[in-house]
């Protein structure tokens, strides 16, 4: 009985220490997944800025009696031209090996010296740029031969003749190093380097990094020195802005995924970005096209068209005259926000899904017929699709079906009646009309709407979309993968900042297949009359979401000695196992002892520790001011997410107006920051609507007052059953003993005055505390440091610094009390991050010394 037990225990055992094994190992596997090498600047780019690697720069690699030189290559796509030398080897008779791309013959020429080898290898680009090569140039110093292999499989043999030297030199790309300087290169991808000496691997760059100038080999540390290297760790995990201009008007996105042109459709002028020569081309119309807030573009059948479906009315651009061909009103208003448009091929027809605008969100389905100039109202078919706006759409490669994720609306329309975020995928057959729900993703912990559009891979069965925060304003875009049979999906790429202001906001993203980029666009328009447009690319298919720390290797023994270990693991629960099986007397088991050995730890004091040491949230319901915007229900719960941009605003107006020593704020002042332009009735209704919307999130915080008094607004809530931490802070505002301090300290160490909200009427409010608050902790630190302990002293200083990063005094108090604590290297760390913000802002060095903060 008792063998039996202790086999079930050893069997846990062994799966234990194997996983822990692979857990050892798994890291370098995963790693080797990842997207990694360095591509050359080459073509259409300056000489003096194309990318060179100089394998060897300080002494030369010793041949021996043979060597072999392999690497992965690939091409950059959409390129015109491919010609150039790809790598360079010189020996130290200054003869030299070259491989280089013909464009001519299509195939890649081994040239010895001045002549050809007679080694060529016949390939057009095309398998360059889909995939990764394998090349390998074998050199027999006995023979006098030359071997070139791809995919290890033999290309051609030719003999030298000239006897090869024992010193050589490597320079891939650009070759600024020797002589014979070249700067002619194909537009080339390299990764995973070596260099095997009589058959042993004794050099292995594998160009893993993410930002520098140089790579060390991980078998004998040889740095590699690289001239304008383009990393492609960085480039397939961050975003490129590659445009950035304001223009007249409303303007809106259309995108020719066959030629890579981007269009953005302007008031007076039609902006072209090219995505093949990454060049922003401006066309001036002939007169000015009307622009109506809410106007939508798409390209579809070599055409580009604009419209606004209130209108019922399409225009068609013509590129040569530069015009359109239909006026249209400017100052019409949609009541079809954010709603989604595809181009349908097979019939020649423009859709248009949902939309939002007049308080009410519709799950219309429009079909525009190019060829007789009709609109039609569709009646679809199948499963119901719930009225929305800020979803995603995206068709299929044949145009007949569209997919749509996600979206904020109501099962019945009525912006008052529950209006939520979704999460569901749905398919649009424009053939049948109809839809088909495929499944809903789990609700997320923070709540996101999609940029407009997204891209659709049929192929692999997924996605790419843009989301974003819709409770916020300052909000950003982060790029997911998703499947299309299963609820789930993966953050990648960094993110792309985006202000968003519901209606005023836009994304779009599109792919262009022949450069293997992806393509976003950002377009926010504050008033009716501007667009600020800002234009972003990135390599497709992007990198996991990961930091750049996450993408570096392991050194090379430090790998294999975790490996051995995780081995060594395994072999020895094997062996444990034998030893047990083999005993014939069960022994009673001794009572297991758990040692606690004391290990002296360096601890640094966090602002984050001090947080929780000395804010402990309430467990009914909150408004927080400081730092992040949030707020709990009755049962404390977060509900900030249910906070509209607009309905934030507006409750924010109104409680900042209504704290001690504010009067209020009246209904016209109210209009003239949420609804500018509008008429006084258009105003009034809105505001009579969010009001309404406002008390039903105020029902759910606790006892409040919202009433006018002389025209003015005014909040209060029951401060005895809702906490209120800015409120909390002025009640204690004349008082300063040590334990009030602390408790203020308390309160505002999350942050500054609403840190991630900016409007401009904050600003006086942001002013005024910042003010008060870093002159009464100064204050009480230049008076009374001494009443504090060390840990309260660098509390305080946080909170300072959260209003006034560039306190001088703050950092002197911080730093000391570090030193008290014998946190050295944390009091220099704090000091230098300080010095290096003070430069950055003011443009000079900081003239203080760390030793003369400290002891002045």
């Amino acid at each position: 009985m008792w063998v039996a037990r202790e086999h079930i225990l050893l069997k846990k055992r062994l799966h234990i220490y194997a996983l822990m094994a692979l857990l050892i190992i798994m890291p370098r596997v995963l790693f080797a997944q990842g997207k990694y090498g360095l591509e050359f600047a080459s073509k259409d780019i300056d000489p003096d800025a194309r990318t060179g690697m100089n394998m060897f720069p300080d002494k030369p690699f010793m041949a021996g009696k043979q060597f072999a030189l392999s690497f992965d290559i690939s091409f950059i796509p959409n390129i015109a031209s491919y010609f150039g030398y790809v790598f360079r080897l010189t020996d130290e008779k200054d003869q030299h090996i070259d491989l280089v791309y013909n464009v001519r013959t299509q195939s890649f020429e081994l040239i010895a010296g001045d002549e050809y080898s007679g080694i060529s290898l016949k390939t057009a680009p095309a398998p360059f740029i889909h995939d990764w090569q394998r090349l390998q140039l074998e050199v027999n110093n006995l023979q006098h031969s030359l071997t070139l292999r791809m995919n290890r499989q033999i290309v051609g043999k030719a003999r030298l003749h000239f006897t090869p030297g024992k010193e050589w030199r490597l320079y891939f790309g650009a070759n600024r190093y020797d002589r014979a300087q070249t700067f002619d290169l194909p537009p080339m991808r390299l990764k995973d380097i070596q260099l095997h000496r009589e058959n042993a691997l004794v050099h292995h760059w594998p160009l893993r990094q993410y930002t520098g100038n140089n790579d060390t080999d991980i078998i004998h540390q040889q740095v590699a020195e690289i001239d304008h290297p383009i990393w492609l760790a960085h480039v397939y995990r961050n975003w490129e802005q590659a445009a950035d201009f304001t223009t007249i008007g409303n303007a809106s996105v259309a995108f020719n995924k066959e030629t890579g042109m981007l269009y953005i459709c302007a008031r007076d002028t039609m902006f072209r970005y090219d995505c093949n020569k990454h060049v922003l081309r401006t066309d001036s119309l002939t007169q000015p096209h009307g622009l109506p807030a809410g106007n939508q573009s798409v390209f579809g059948g070599k055409q580009l068209y604009n419209f606004l479906t209130d209108l019922k009315k399409v225009s068609t651009y013509d590129e040569n005259s530069h015009s359109w061909n239909t006026p249209v009103d400017n100052d019409s208003v949609t009541k079809y926000w954010h709603a989604n448009r595809f181009y349908a091929g097979f019939d020649s027809a423009i859709y248009v899904i949902g939309g939002y605008g007049n308080y009410r969100y519709t799950n219309q389905v429009q079909r525009y017929n190019i060829a007789s100039g009709q609109w039609e109202l569709l009646n679809p078919g199948g499963d119901t699709y719930t009225p929305r706006y800020q979803a995603a759409l995206g068709t299929t490669t044949d145009g007949d079906s569209a997919y749509i994720i996600g979206g904020r609306g109501s099962v019945k329309g009525d912006q008052l009646l529950n209006p939520h975020n979704l999460y569901d995928l749905n398919l649009f057959d424009a053939r049948t009309a109809s839809f088909k729900k495929i499944y809903e993703l789990p609700a997320p912990e923070q709540p996101f709407a999609f940029g407009n559009s997204m891209v659709i891979d049929t192929r692999e069965q997924s996605y790419y979309a843009l989301t974003f925060a819709n409770d916020k304003m300052q909000s950003s875009l982060q790029l997911i993968k998703g499947s299309l049979t299963k609820p789930e999906y993966t953050p990648l790429a960094s993110a792309i900042p985006f202000r968003y202001f519901d209606i005023r906001s836009r994304a779009e993203l599109f792919y262009y297949e022949k450069a293997q980029k992806l393509i976003a666009v950002v377009l926010y328009t504050p008033e009716n009359h501007v667009t600020q447009v800002r234009i972003y690319t990135i390599l497709f298919p992007p990198a996991l979401l990961t930091t750049p720390e996450d993408s570096q290797p392991a050194s090379h023994w430090l790998l294999w000695l975790l490996t051995g270990a995780g081995i060594m693991c395994c072999l020895a629960i094997l062996f444990s196992m034998r030893r047990i099986i083999g005993a014939t007397t069960p022994k009673p088991a001794p009572a297991e002892q758990i040692i606690v050995t004391p290990v002296p730890v360096m601890v640094t004091i966090s602002k984050e520790a001090i947080e929780t040491a000395v804010a402990a949230a309430p467990a009914g319901p909150a408004i927080y001011l400081f730092g992040q915007f949030t707020v709990l229900d009755n049962k404390g719960n977060n509900i900030t997410r249910l906070f509209s941009p607009l309905l934030k605003e507006l409750f924010l107006l109104l409680l900042l107006h209504s704290i001690p020593d504010r009067k209020g704020i009246t209904s016209d002042r109210i209009n003239e920051l949420l609804w500018p332009g509008r008429t006084g009735k258009d105003a009034r209704n809105n505001r009579s609507v969010n009001i309404v919307k406002l008390k039903n999130l105020l029902d759910k915080i606790g006892p409040y007052t919202l009433e006018k008094d002389n025209d003015k607004w005014l909040l209060y809530f029951n401060d005895e059953q809702v906490s209120i931490d800015l409120l909390q802070f002025l009640e204690k505002a004349d008082t300063d003993t040590p334990e009030d301090i602390t408790a203020l300290v308390a309160l505002t160490v999350r942050g500054g005055l609403l840190t991630e909200t900016e409007y401009g009427w904050l600003d006086k409010f942001k002013s005024d505390i910042s003010a008060d608050i870093t002159t009464r902790f100064l204050h009480q630190l230049q008076r009374n440091t001494h009443k504090y302990a060390p840990e309260q002293v660098i509390a305080i200083a946080n909170s300072i610094l959260n209003f006034d990063p560039l306190s001088e005094d703050a950092v002197m108090f911080k730093c000391r009390a570090l030193v008290a604590l014998k946190q050295h290297a944390a009091a220099r760390a704090v000091y230098n991050s300080f010095a290096k913000e003070y430069e950055h802002i003011y443009g000079e060095s900081f003239e203080k010394e760390y030793q003369a903060l400290l002891v002045d």
